[in-house]
């Protein structure tokens, strides 16, 4: 019985891979611009047909923006949908993205909030969240602003398509790391003054931290916050923000920390905080462009719970 079970995941995962890879080839030989329309059609058919989380999706929408009519919500949750699988074709399509086209599809904002954090020489923590097109935030910026950067990351279930994605985010000279290991080679990129990007904005374990987001809490992970007070590296929030003509405006903002000295309770409760509200506020100007599709509220606080307040709550 084992054996046959272990043979059924084997050949669910070759298949898995198959059509993954399929798909990506065929779309790396199509322009841009056909791709991104597939993948707007591609989006509204799961939104309309299969709806993959459909109803998480427009039940943490409307605990996120009760004040929104009914119809808006729905505009939002099909937006995101469309952007979630704009992501995924395009980072298929990275083997294309080459140094010529770069330029053309992102557009670098606020580069010297980047270069002071540099200068600090103490690393920098870029931080993002799975909002526009995070993929190509990391793969491609740090190429135009100079730098090479150490991502990290969540595997892909599956080892053969995650051989292949991991390809693509290195194909211009990053290196990527598993978060579940990341530790020492976090700390050992920061003390050599390196640049680590990394996503937080998904669901932390029920120990974490509880801090609102949208208004309500939300366990949330503490590893950057911790990783920044512990090495004194500063603190940058980019997005890569889809404008009108399918193309990103790289925008960043460093999380001011100069009043917080030292990994302590208060100052990583603080940090933790300040970042997570930067998220906030890009989310609430682009809503369609983060993945709604997370179960973000998936732990409630309980009794041991530490609860983190805005200082004018």
């Amino acid at each position: 019985m084992t054996g046959r079970i272990s043979e059924r995941i084997i050949v669910k995962s070759s298949l898995e891979y198959l059509l993954f890879a399929s798909v990506a080839r065929i779309l790396q030989l199509l322009p841009l611009g056909m791709v991104r329309g597939m993948a707007r059609l591609t989006g509204q058919a799961v939104y309309h047909v299969l709806p993959v989380r459909k109803k998480l999706t427009l039940l943490q929408l409307r605990r996120a923006f009760p004040e929104l009519p009914d119809a808006e919500i729905r505009g939002i949750a099909r937006g995101s949908y469309v952007n979630l699988i704009t992501t995924i074709f395009e980072m298929m399509w990275t083997p294309r993205l080459d140094e010529d086209f770069l330029p053309r599809v992102l557009r670098i904002h606020n580069l010297d909030v980047v270069e002071h954090a540099r200068r600090r020489g103490s690393g920098v923590i870029m931080m993002s969240g799975h909002f526009g097109n995070w993929e190509w935030l990391s793969t491609g910026a740090s190429r135009l602003m100079g730098f090479n950067v150490t991502v990290v990351v969540h595997p892909i279930h599956n080892p053969a398509v995650d051989t292949l994605v991991e390809g693509w985010r290195q194909s211009m000279g990053n290196r990527v790391v598993d978060m579940g290991l990341s530790v020492r080679e976090i700390i050992r990129a920061l003390r050599n003054r390196e640049v680590v990007a990394m996503l937080a904005d998904q669901s932390g374990p029920s120990g974490s931290l509880y801090v609102r987001f949208f208004g309500h809490y939300a366990a949330t992970y503490e590893g950057p916050a911790t990783f920044a007070l512990r090495t004194g590296a500063p603190v940058v929030m980019s997005f890569a923000v889809r404008a009108e003509d399918g193309n990103y405006d790289v925008l960043q903002e460093e999380i001011p920390t100069s009043d917080l000295r030292g990994l302590t309770d208060e100052n990583l409760r603080e940090l933790t905080r300040r970042h997570v509200r930067a998220l906030e506020g890009m989310i609430r100007r682009y809503p369609e462009q983060w993945l709604w599709q997370h179960k973000r509220w998936k732990h409630a606080p309980h009794a041991e719970s530490v609860l983190v307040e805005d200082p004018d709550d």
